[in-house]
């Protein structure tokens, strides 16, 4: 064989080897992408996280950089505003866009309407799977209320991460010095608030509570159920008819309008907590995990002057809402297995009693029954916390709003015409008689 020959076998032969190794190398690619569902090895991945601004999310942040070392995962966090993070929600899954892996989700408000658009991932299949979900996770640790909440018609559509209801915070020295008694009845709380205005001369505002008409319905329900009403009569008609009702928005809109600070009509819960823990109110009525950010020691000015109690009870008994945000996996990602192993992560024992140290609410038992958790309750203002998100957890009502479809439509409708009493062009009354009429309407679409 000439030289010339053997330089043309040496190269194919080289040429061969070479393409073997990649094909051998390229079956092996092949195979660890299929045990990850066709997906490349998740340690390479990034997950989007939409979430809004909102206690949990402010707890568990400074925590997602030991999860990304851990698994080796990136994780985008997105985080808006309520209205923009469920706009945003909205408009990515409609698409059917991959964009988004994982997101809050309240599913008394959406919950129906996006499992019904197939928006949501089963997540039965993942806590079934022992690989995927394992022993320690403790699945049945979860409270049976907060845990079925994140079932939609029988599908695990998302994973609880905070019980809340709305509470009253209030500051003892102001109280005290007022010579205040701890309201028992809707009627004493509005003299608390006019009192507090009255002895301060306005410097302080009695109270500050919901007016931006989406969140509404949060804080309005206590009152409305506290009236010995349910958002539908045995027929299935609406209660706004009814004098209860009438009371319950009077109630309302006479503590924001007469003895809440300017501008209530566009106040959510960040509003006023920013204005609790500045100590321009007397009150607050808000959401219960609302705790971490009026005890922030960099923002708040109120620190060991705070006390809790629930909203007090009206003429038909005190009937508190309780409800569970969960946080949910799009159906429509292209990083699941990922995206699990976050929600697992952000959702297990370990970091739930990290965020219940810091005021998150957590919806595992073993949370409340911890020697750790105990103790942190020795503050008296946790211990107060705990002791009214106890009374929720056993006497609420999780009915955030009328139940619909188009849950959204309906509490804008009852923020709406709460609203137009804030700024005085409505009366109770009519309030009333406009939600039953748009309300009814609504539902009947």
């Amino acid at each position: 064989m000439n030289n010339t020959k053997r330089t043309i076998s040496l190269v194919s032969t080289i040429t061969i080897m070479v393409l073997l190794m990649a094909l051998v190398s390229g079956c092996g690619q092949v195979t660890q992408a299929s045990l990850n569902g066709g997906k490349t090895n998740k340690q390479s991945e990034t997950i989007t996280v939409l979430a809004e601004k909102h206690p949990w999310t402010t707890a568990i942040q400074p925590y997602i950089p030991e999860f990304e070392k851990q698994t080796g995962i990136k994780v985008n966090l997105m985080i808006l505003s309520e209205q923009q993070q469920r706009d945003k929600s909205l408009m990515t899954l409609q698409a059917k866009s991959p964009d988004i892996d994982v997101f809050m989700s309240l599913k008394s408000l959406e919950g129906l309407a996006y499992e019904k658009a197939g928006f949501y991932e089963d997540l039965d299949k993942y806590i079934r799977d022992a690989k995927l979900t394992p022993a320690d996770y403790k699945v049945n640790d979860f409270m049976k209320g907060p845990f079925d909440g994140e079932r939609i018609e029988g599908k695990l559509v998302g994973i609880p991460i905070i019980v809340e209801g709305p509470v009253v915070f209030y500051r003892k020295d102001l109280f005290a010095q007022y010579n205040i008694p701890i309201p028992k009845t809707l009627n004493d709380l509005v003299r608390a608030a006019q009192t507090v205005e009255q002895k301060s001369k306005g410097r302080i505002y009695g109270v500050a509570l919901r007016g931006l008409a989406p969140a509404v319905s949060y804080t309005f329900g206590t009152f409305f159920h506290n009236m010995g009403l349910e958002w539908f009569d045995s027929n299935g008609n609406l209660n706004f008819n009814k004098p209860g009702a009438v009371k319950a928005i009077d109630t309302y809109c006479t503590l924001a309008a007469k003895y809440g600070p300017p501008g209530a009509v566009n106040n959510n819960f960040y509003q006023s907590s920013s204005l609790f823990a500045q100590g321009k109110v007397a009150m607050e009525i808000d959401a219960s995990n609302e705790l971490a950010s009026i005890t922030d020691p960099n923002n708040s000015k109120v620190i060991g002057k705070i006390g809790v109690f629930p909203i007090p009870a009206g003429p038909g008994g005190n009937h508190p809402t309780v409800l569970q945000w969960g946080i949910s996996m799009s159906a429509y990602s292209q990083h699941k297995d990922a995206a699990w192993e976050f929600i697992r992560w952000a959702t297990s024992p370990d970091m739930q009693l990290k965020l219940a140290l810091k005021g998150i609410a957590s919806p595992r038992s073993s949370t409340w029954e911890n020697t750790q958790f105990k103790a942190s309750l020795r503050d008296a203002t946790k211990k107060e916390w705990a002791k009214t998100l106890e009374f929720i957890m056993k006497n609420g009502n999780p009915e955030v709003g009328p139940p619909a479809i188009k849950e959204a439509a309906v509490r804008q409708v009852i923020g709406n015409n709460i609203d137009k009493v804030m700024l005085g062009s409505e009366t109770p009354q009519q309030a009333a008689d406009a939600i039953q009429q748009g309300v009814t309407e609504v539902i009947k679409q």
